[in-house]
């Protein structure tokens, strides 16, 4: 056994990287791919929403294929409910898990385990979850593919990422698939510092919304698990306020989004209550690397006059 100077093996831990001007781009791309003369169907998480403007990045694709689908139910912290996904997978040939505002699912591992006994492929959608996969490690690495958005999570125009773990996949997509300039343009950036930088945002938020606990409660734990760098910082609103909160918040200059509160209408009331209830109260706080501790505070100040609370 010889160890040389460089490592030169160029397939250990490789995983090939392909690129195109959004991530629905190339959810599009690794469907086709894999669902190319297949008769089985996508089973999707019962939280997807759409918007008049821009559509539905993750259930566009699927429509314009012509994909046969099943939604899994979620809870009420955007959990995946195990025993519905289970009860489901046996008539899925694909399973695509989204890893929500950057925090995947803390039975993330088990699922997936799930899903490769029973044969049945995975996608992760981490759109927003860039840094927890690049720089936390804690997602994108277990499915056989991964989609990224790059322009969610870095001050990018455009540009998608689809990176291919399952080296049987590996061969069937281009190394580039968008402008060139967005292939290296993401390693310009610091990236480990903007994730810290969206770390230590979302954590000041947790004690700034503490005091307004009975209205404003945080959807997730106030400290991520290690890996974990969110896109946002989802909350819930109570007495019906969320609208009333949210264009207030725009209406002084502080970007708030009510992300996924227009759920698409495949995904029914009464068939996922808990899924238009979370629709209905959730607000998503900013915590990009732009935003300042002293903006951040100044934004919960107006959260708590326009809530009556100060």
């Amino acid at each position: 056994m010889i160890i040389e100077k460089v490592a030169c093996d160029q397939r250990r831990y490789f995983r090939r990287m392909c690129y195109f001007t959004s991530a629905r781009e190339a959810t599009f791309a690794v469907l086709q791919h894999h669902m190319k003369g297949h008769s089985g169907q996508i089973l999707l998480p019962a939280y997807i929403g759409w918007s008049s403007r821009e559509g539905s990045g993750v259930f566009d694709p699927i429509r314009k294929l012509g994909l046969k689908y099943e939604f899994y139910a979620m809870d009420r912290e955007l959990h995946i409910d195990v025993a519905d996904l289970e009860a489901k997978l046996d008539r899925a040939k694909v399973l695509l898990i989204i890893h929500y505002f950057g925090w995947p699912d803390p039975r993330l591992a088990e699922v997936i385990a799930m899903a490769r006994s029973k044969g049945v492929a995975v996608i992760e959608d981490a759109a927003h979850a860039l840094f927890s996969s690049i720089i936390g490690g804690c997602c994108g690495s277990l499915g056989d593919a991964t989609f990224y958005s790059l322009h969610k999570m870095l001050p990018l125009p455009s540009g998608g990422l689809l990176q291919i773990n399952n080296p049987e996949w590996a061969n069937d997509f281009p190394a580039a698939g968008s402008p060139a300039e967005y292939v290296d343009m993401p390693l310009q950036y610091n990236l480990c510092t903007v994730a810290q930088r969206r770390l230590n945002n979302a954590m000041t938020l947790a004690e700034l919304v503490a005091p307004l606990a009975g209205k404003v409660t945080p959807l997730w734990p106030k400290t991520p698990p290690a890996g974990v760098f969110p896109q946002t910082f989802p909350v819930l609103v109570a007495d019906n306020l969320r609208d009333h909160l949210n264009f207030g918040l725009n209406g002084v200059g502080f970007g708030s989004v009510s992300l996924y509160h227009q759920l698409i209408d495949e995904i029914g009331a009464a068939d996922y209550p808990r899924s238009h209830w979370l629709a209905d109260n959730i607000l998503n706080l900013p915590v990009h690397q732009d935003c300042s501790p002293e903006e951040l505070v100044l934004m919960v100040g107006q959260m708590q006059r326009l809530l009556g609370l100060g």
